[in-house]
């Protein structure tokens, strides 16, 4: 079993640490740690519509939601930044004396 992988970004932001190799596709990573999950709330609930399967398919999805606005906000706004870094050197400020 792989041992479990460390934050990527979020790692190398906080400690300076590069991101594990993993060579497998979003949906590969996504369902191995469903199936997990899926397969341990089995042993507490074995009803295949589970409540606790629903809520957490709810939790996850509302969770790369709220992420994916951040990471747009964040993303238009280092855009902003750039466009007005570029602007400041084509343009230079003029200093009143």
């Amino acid at each position: 079993m792989r041992e479990q992988q460390s934050g990527g970004v979020a790692d190398y932001l906080l400690f300076g640490l590069g991101p594990d190799e993993d060579d497998r596709s979003y949906e590969e990573r996504l369902d191995e740690i469903y199936m997990r999950f899926e397969k341990t709330v089995g042993k507490y609930d074995e009803n295949p519509t589970s409540e606790l399967l629903d809520l957490c398919n709810e939790l996850s999805s509302e969770t790369a939601s709220v992420y994916m606005e951040i990471g747009l906000q964040a993303g238009i706004l280092l855009m902003v930044d750039m466009v007005r870094n570029i602007e400041r050197k084509i343009t230079p400020e003029k200093k009143i004396v």
